[in-house]
């Protein structure tokens, strides 16, 4: 009977863990949409091009690493872990996105 308790608990902790990383990615594209039209916009005015862009990707890899981590600390059931990678890799591409936005445009 625990093995049953225990195999629903990770089901449920998956469930919950897959459920935040969604809401997560769907947040990240809320902001990258269009910071990377409002980008574009400045490397045209600018005559810099799509390279402008670049810096975005990076900002997307990172998230990608951070959520490849916390995957791993979710399968050894270790929840803070997973919980903080997934914050964190959240956060900073949204930090770093501010700050590369607000030095872009000068504002």
């Amino acid at each position: 009977m625990a093995r049953m308790e225990d195999r629903g608990r990770r089901l449920f902790d998956s469930f919950l863990f897959y459920a935040i990383v969604l809401m997560m990615v769907t947040l990240l594209a809320a902001l990258f949409l269009p910071a990377a039209s409002v980008l574009r916009e400045v490397g045209n005015e600018r005559g810099q091009g799509p390279w402008i862009l670049l810096p975005l990707s990076f900002l997307i890899l990172s998230f990608l690493y951070g959520f490849i981590r916390a995957r791993g600390y979710l399968h050894r059931s270790r929840l803070v872990p997973a919980y903080g990678w997934l914050l964190g890799s959240t956060l900073l591409p949204i930090v770093l996105l501010y700050f590369y936005l607000k030095q872009m445009t000068g504002h």
